[in-house]
């Protein structure tokens, strides 16, 4: 029988220490620790505006918190500075897009731009990458199709890395493996859906421990197969749920986005993908991926032109239509608003843009160690 452990789980709190940064000195103080570990200026400014824009978002997991482990890889060379991303195979409105194992967000920004330039010539453009590594938001990449009047896909997966079981399964093979597409409307803001294909992205277990806070039962399960409030739980052999959890919650819609993506990002590009057959030979190595392997990780990137299918003005008119209708239906019982995807990051980026932005005290900390490290003057409090 299923045995629920409770410790009173209450959802992530601000850090009430937290230290507010300036947006704009923030990122200028990444580009220079990019620059620093051998990226060239344009890599770094692309790669440090995809880091900034998740704190300006305010998805707090994938933003600033995130730099320590990317210096630490490109310090170990495990992540190239300098990559050699090329175009490997292509047709008019699709491409395989080798990343050389750069920076995530500089492989996925020229990935996206090749889908745009194809969806421009052909009217849709989608685009695979192999070899490449943690990209950040998947929204970001979504968006660029914004300015373009087309609507843009991101996914990604974690290479051999992930420890979420299918649905009836014991052995992880799934990492968050999230899934953003981003549509334009009339008036702002924009349409954009960035969501892991797990209960939460793994960043919001980091944040908790980060805080010595509990998580929501329903987000992890433990070694024993049991929900646990403890972030913990999931280095302690356990496991992130996919959406809708267990099966009987719909739990195996989850598990079917989780495969989508790894289908996209893996199995197209001939990326790495979560399920190996050596995961089913020795459980001790389940989350580790094959000796001396580079990470590989996957993305897949799409855009399509609106006017490919009807007047771009109408499309965004009758967007703002239904998201009018939406906002203005009856709300349950405490519910002031009801939100459209990407209207919380819109707001938040107003605000956090004039006001700065809340870096809990251990992300702090970290800059400054990053800072003493590779002695570039840390001048971000807003």
């Amino acid at each position: 029988m299923l045995r629920v452990v409770r410790r009173k789980a209450v959802p992530i709190q601000p850090d009430p220490d937290s230290v507010l940064v300036n947006a704009e000195r923030t990122e200028k103080f990444i580009v220079e620790v990019f620059k620093k570990l051998g990226l060239s200026e344009s890599n770094a400014k692309d790669a440090a505006e995809v880091l900034i824009m998740a704190d300006i978002y305010g998805v707090e997991s994938h933003g600033a918190p995130r730099l320590p482990n990317y210096v630490a890889r490109l310090k170990s060379e495990m992540i190239k500075s300098n990559p050699d991303i090329r175009v490997v195979h292509e047709l008019p409105s699709t491409a395989l897009v080798d990343g050389d194992q750069g920076l995530g967000m500089v492989v996925g920004r020229r990935a996206m731009e090749v889908a745009i330039n194809k969806a421009r010539n052909t009217g849709a453009g989608f685009v695979s990458v192999k070899n490449s590594t943690h990209y950040g938001i998947a929204g970001f990449y979504a968006r660029m199709a914004l300015e373009h009047d087309m609507i843009g896909f991101s996914m990604t997966n974690v290479g051999f890395g992930g420890d979420t079981p299918p649905t009836g399964g014991k052995t992880g093979f799934f990492g968050t493996n999230p899934i953003a597409v981003a549509a334009p409307t009339k008036t702002p803001p924009a349409f954009v859906m960035d969501f892991a294909t797990t209960v939460v992205a793994f960043g919001k277990l980091q944040i908790a421990m980060r805080r010595n806070q509990e998580i929501p039962l329903g987000w992890v399960m433990d070694a024993d197969g049991n929900p646990s409030s403890n972030p913990a739980a999931r280095a302690d052999g356990g496991y992130m749920l996919p959406i809708g959890g267990l099966k009987d919650t719909g739990g195996h819609k989850g598990y079917g986005f989780m495969l989508l993506v790894d289908i996209l990002t893996g199995i197209l590009s001939g990326a790495a993908v979560g399920a190996t057959a050596s995961k089913l030979v020795d459980s001790d190595t389940e989350r580790a991926r094959p000796a001396g392997a580079a990470q590989n990780t996957g993305h897949f990137f799409g855009a399509l032109r609106i006017d490919g299918f009807r007047p771009v003005e109408e499309f965004k008119e009758e967007m703002d239509e239904m998201f009018r209708v939406i906002r203005s239906s009856e709300k349950l019982p405490g519910w002031e608003r009801i939100y459209i995807h990407g209207e919380d990051q819109w707001e938040a980026e107003k605000d956090r843009r004039t006001n700065g932005i809340p870096l809990d005290r251990p992300t702090y900390d970290g800059l400054i160690e990053i800072s003493n490290d590779l002695g570039i003057a840390l001048d971000i409090d807003q």
